[in-house]
């Protein structure tokens, strides 16, 4: 992600203001919200504000177009211009999400990435329960989180993939496990900032174990953010990545967000590049090494 500027969407009980929050603390930058947006109008009886109010009064839906014109009013000003923001709330539709994005284009600033919360409708309505003291059922719980995955999944589709100019853009969005901790999905939205646009891309456990049924020959690159050497070692990966392409499945996967992984493959150090064949590891080359040993170790496999 090369600015700071991130949309984050989950559904009710991922703890996304919470993250948001955090997210823009860490990264010294705004937190946009835009139920504070819509509050702030209304406390100051802003012609906006007075709109919104009307609106929540008949309980009807507020127009997009109140909504942008919130959000314009913040972007205009400069310490969100100047220096990125987290926004939280919006979009929740595939228009909003269209409309978000020409609202940046006449600010002149660049499209956004988007970062999406998931876990599971058991989890969700447990964290759910807790916050409220269970003064929701739990059927009322599963029907709004039921609710907003179901209204969500345009506003996903859209962040993955968005045509550009005929041909397929790359996607915009990123799916953060918040299964895990609260401190672990923290840790994985702030390393948004550091990701790469290498060759090589980052994946999960799940993911890893998807590709070593898929793959014939996968290699996977174990990092830490915190990690010199991991850094050096990057760029040879992401060669390695665009070298074999044709005939290898190249990736890199965030040790400190899949801590099983090291335990699972008796992992001794960072960074790791694991070499599996059909499934099977067959060489781990720890530390930093040549690109050529790289090289070496997976044209032995082919």
């Amino acid at each position: 992600m090369k600015s700071k500027q991130l949309i984050l969407l989950g559904p009710p009980g991922a703890g996304v203001s919470a993250q948001a929050i955090a997210l823009a603390d860490q990264w010294q930058v705004p937190y946009v919200s835009m139920s504070g947006l819509m509050r702030q109008a209304i406390v100051k009886a802003s012609a906006i504000g007075t709109e919104i109010q009307s609106y929540r009064a008949q309980a009807a839906p507020i127009p997009d177009e109140l909504l942008i014109k919130l959000l314009r009013q913040r972007f205009e000003q400069p310490d969100v211009m100047l220096n990125g923001w987290v926004l939280d709330g919006f979009p929740s539709t595939l228009a909003q999400a269209k409309a978000l994005d020409e609202l940046l284009l006449s600010f002149g600033l660049p499209e956004a990435a988007a970062a999406y919360i998931k876990a599971s409708t058991g989890i969700l309505i447990n964290r759910l329960a807790a916050e409220d003291g269970v003064s929701e059922s739990v059927s009322v719980l599963r029907s709004q989180i039921t609710d907003y995955k179901e209204q969500i999944v345009p506003v996903m589709a859209y962040y993955q993939q968005k045509e550009a100019k005929g041909a397929a853009a790359p996607s915009r969005l990123t799916v953060i496990n918040g299964s895990q901790s609260v401190a672990e999905v923290t840790n994985a939205l702030v390393r948004l900032e550091h990701e790469e646009t290498g060759a090589a891309r980052f994946i999960d456990e799940a993911e890893l174990d998807v590709l070593m049924k898929q793959e014939s020959l996968l290699v996977v690159d174990c990092v830490a953010s915190w990690c010199g050497p991991c850094k050096q070692v990057s760029p040879l990966i992401d060669r390695l990545a665009e070298a074999y392409s044709d005939r290898a499945s190249v990736v890199k996967l965030d040790f400190d967000n899949n801590r099983q992984v090291a335990k699972r493959f008796g992992l001794k150090g960072m960074p790791s590049v694991m070499f599996f064949k059909d499934g099977e590891l067959r060489e781990t080359l720890t530390g930093m090494k040549l690109y050529q040993q790289y090289d070496d170790a997976i044209a032995s496999l082919t």
